[in-house]
């Protein structure tokens, strides 16, 4: 009976805070969005639904630190937490449900982050027209998601084929390309493979160690097999062409992401900004429960005397302000590569940790 009433507190509040919170945003997402001049109000309402997930993924932390907050002070108003204890429910317990309230939540955050969100994301180019130049927060990234199952991204120009595994943008690097040139009659004529295809800034591309089928179409003989250290190759794609090509990386789900970073790190490209969208995923979902915690410090204080609403509102606005201004310029720095992605994406959710240990260390015999 205990625990339920906990529950059912911490519950109550928790989807107050949501609410709140939530139409808070949408308000601020409309309006922001109808001050726009270069879109439709239509637009502006299919923005606004992709970007629900988001508001979400922000919202669950913040809520799971008001829920413990908010709850907690309710029962020491009505001197329920004071009995609570003294029944013998001890302060261990109560982080104990406490865990189990904020890890539904965290549940709730992964799948969607890794899963409902990309989906939605997956429906803007459908949905709003040239959507990268009209909405920031719908702006793309990484290489063409298509390609995660097959392993390299193909496509057609002129008389040949291309197909490469990956493209380093900053580099100006096409890497395991395969061009395939036919004829007329859509007969091979030739073939290309190389582990390496450098754009020049003359312009044209330099093939690094290629292998070179020449002569396919003729018959009766077998192709001309030439194998060079650099070969210049003149295709009608310049670099602003393989930009083009790239896709959104936020539509991918949590283990397509985890395969596209993989297969870029096999290919020498710094994968730092993909690897902390991958991390922020987990991170966020821990912080979920972390969040909870920290605000259930004040139980070791089960007197309504010994604290206020108005130092406990305080606690809410201070610790939501560090955990969303601190927390995101870690992230930033960890997609720079100043920092290392894990310290970027773990390092505050670790030290709030660290700082609910420290409390439940000190007040450990209290009941």
């Amino acid at each position: 009976m205990l625990k339920k009433l906990i529950l059912k507190e911490w519950f109550r509040f928790f989807l107050s805070s949501v609410a709140v919170l939530f139409l808070l945003l949408t308000v601020a997402n409309l309006i922001s969005g109808f001050l726009r001049g270069n879109v439709t109000p239509v637009e502006v309402l299919f923005n606004y639904i992709i970007e629900i997930p988001g508001f979400l993924l922000k919202i669950f932390p913040v809520s799971c630190l008001t829920a413990s907050l908010f709850s907690i002070n309710k029962l020491k108003n009505r001197n329920e937490l004071t009995a609570i204890f003294a029944s013998g429910f001890s302060t261990k317990k109560y982080f104990i449900t406490l865990v189990q309230a904020s890890a539904v939540v965290a549940l709730a955050q992964l799948l969607m982050g890794g899963l409902i969100q990309p989906k939605t994301r997956s429906y803007r180019d459908s949905l709003i027209e040239n959507s990268d130049n009209k909405f920031r927060n719908l702006k793309a990234k990484g290489l063409r998601t298509s390609t995660i199952g097959s392993g390299k991204i193909w496509f057609k120009s002129g008389n040949y084929f291309f197909s490469f595994s990956s493209f380093d943008k900053v580099k100006g690097v096409l890497n395991n390309v395969t061009l395939y040139f036919f004829n007329d009659s859509f007969k091979l004529v030739s073939k290309i493979d190389s582990p390496k295809l450098t754009y020049q800034e003359a312009g044209g591309w330099l093939a690094t160690s290629p292998t070179i089928f020449k002569e396919a179409d003729k018959k009766g003989s077998f192709p001309h097999v030439e194998k060079k250290d650099f070969h210049h190759i003149d295709i009608k794609e310049d670099l602003s062409d393989f930009k083009k090509i790239e896709s959104d990386i936020t539509t991918l789900g949590l283990v397509s992401l985890y395969l596209y970073i993989n297969r870029l790190s096999e290919s020498g490209i710094n994968t730092n900004e993909y690897l902390v969208m991958f991390l922020d995923k987990i991170a966020s979902s821990l912080v979920c429960i972390i969040l909870a915690l920290v605000a259930a410090v004040a139980i070791y204080s089960p007197n309504r005397r010994t604290s206020s609403f108005g130092k406990n509102l305080g606690m809410v606005f201070l610790l939501t302000l560090i955990y969303w201004l601190a927390y995101d310029y870690s992230l930033e720095l960890g997609r720079s590569s100043k920092v290392n992605p894990y310290l970027a994406c773990f390092s505050l959710p670790s030290l709030f940790m660290l700082y609910v240990i420290y409390q439940f260390k000190t007040n450990q015999k209290l009941k």
